[in-house]
């Protein structure tokens, strides 16, 4: 009895150890197979891999082909030569002389210009006229010889012309027309390079002013003319005349 019961014994104990050790290698098999699938290493290089990898739950993973983009090329444009007139030379043609074929030519020397030697040639001609304003030598009204700048005879003639305007324009002459209010008139003449006032210029606002205007400036007398680079020039001269009509 006691010999059979401690086969038994030894029986059980072996089936144990046997179950044991099944165990523990599927349960290595299985930790090895979980192991392994979570380890996927990955390249950088997108032409090395041209897949991607998506994780779900559990730690499962699946890898999916991504569809490779092909890469556009541009041609580069070339430049196109003409050789129609191209002339074929032999390789082995030999150059005969040097000199001749790189020789430059000197330059042509030409003698210095003497400029008296120069004959016919037309000085440059003036304006024809001149503003008052930027003539370089202002006509001198008589009266104003004695003043040195230019500025001051400019204005010693306006102020000579005004005096006489003053003096001996007629302001009745509008009230004889029937006008009333502020008259203005504009006027626009010349000194001539003799000095003699010319191509008078009127615009009033009845033909009557425009007479009295008229006969006022032929009142003016004849003045030293203006200079531009040291010739006698006609220069313009603009005179406006204001008065009221008394009403």
């Amino acid at each position: 009895m006691s010999n059979k019961h401690d086969a038994n014994v030894q029986k059980s104990t072996l089936v144990n150890f046997q179950i044991g050790l099944i165990a523990s290698l599927l349960f290595t098999y299985v930790m090895f197979e979980v192991y392994t699938s979570s380890q996927i290493i990955v390249p950088n290089s997108p032409v090395e891999n041209p897949y991607t990898i998506t994780e779900y739950t559990m730690g499962d993973f699946i890898i999916e082909k991504v569809p490779e983009k092909p890469l556009e090329s541009k041609p580069k444009p070339q430049k196109i030569m003409d050789i129609s007139e191209a002339k074929i030379v032999d390789d082995n043609t030999k150059i005969k002389s040097f000199e001749k074929e790189f020789e430059s030519s000197p330059p042509v020397e030409t003698a210095p210009v003497n400029p008296d030697d120069i004959e016919n040639i037309e000085p440059v001609d003036d304006p024809v006229s001149v503003p008052f304003s930027v003539v370089e030598d202002v006509p001198v009204f008589p009266g104003c010889e004695h003043l040195t700048s230019n500025k001051e005879k400019a204005e010693c003639f306006s102020a000579k012309i005004r005096k006489i305007v003053s003096r001996r324009f007629n302001t009745e002459v509008g009230e004889r027309y029937g006008l009333s209010g502020m008259q203005r008139i504009f006027t626009l003449f010349e000194v001539s390079p003799s000095g003699v006032i010319q191509n008078i210029q009127i615009r009033a606002p009845h033909p009557g002013l425009e007479k009295e205007a008229r006969r006022v400036i032929g009142l003016f007398p004849d003045v030293t003319p203006g200079k531009q680079r040291g010739r006698a020039v006609t220069v313009k001269y603009q005179l406006p005349i204001t008065f009221r009509v008394q009403e």
